[in-house]
């Protein structure tokens, strides 16, 4: 079950976003990419696909960094968010609220979420910085061998790809 995090009072137009990525952490920073897609008032988020309208593509290049409120995290990363590539209108693709967080951090799954992790014991969990000195928890991350190859070993690694997937989507 997605949260619902209420970001402003728009057109109904899209009405709602999801924001998910993949990432591959270094030594030194990460670099991946993370998608917007965004849906129609007729989308639930435990609905599916139904209303999807169009998406927008970034990559992120991470800078390896700490933040004080987040001393569990495994891996903090201060983000560089080019566009890609989008199929949705000049306006969402101007609309400044998607140009990316700010910051990315990886470390427990978030309580809030627990009970829908698709990997338990073997997820972390995700949270995006947008300007502030707070995280917002978004998720949960796993290594992509979970999802490919139904299995991956266990803990933290680096140069392993890791998909950060929305337990919230956000309504417009």
């Amino acid at each position: 079950m997605l949260t619902l995090l209420l970001l402003s009072c728009a057109d109904d137009t899209p009405a709602w976003a999801v924001q998910h990525a993949s990432v591959v952490p270094t030594a030194t920073g990460m670099n991946g990419t993370q998608t917007w897609e965004f849906f129609n008032a007729a989308w639930s988020p435990d609905g599916g696909d139904d209303g999807y309208l169009c998406m927008r593509a970034q990559t992120l290049e991470g800078t390896l960094t700490t933040q004080k409120s987040c001393p569990s995290c495994r891996a903090v990363w201060v983000l560089t968010v080019t566009e890609l590539g989008s199929d949705c209108s000049d306006e969402l693709i101007a609309d400044e609220h998607f140009a990316g967080p700010d910051r990315y951090a990886i470390g427990d799954a978030h309580d809030e979420f627990a009970e829908d992790d698709p990997f338990p014991e073997r997820s972390f969990g995700w949270a995006a910085g947008f300007g502030d000195d707070e995280l917002t928890p978004m998720g949960w991350a796993w290594p992509e061998a979970l999802e490919l190859e139904g299995e991956a070993s266990p803990g933290w690694a680096l140069e392993r790809p890791y998909t950060l997937w929305p337990a919230v989507a956000w309504q417009l």
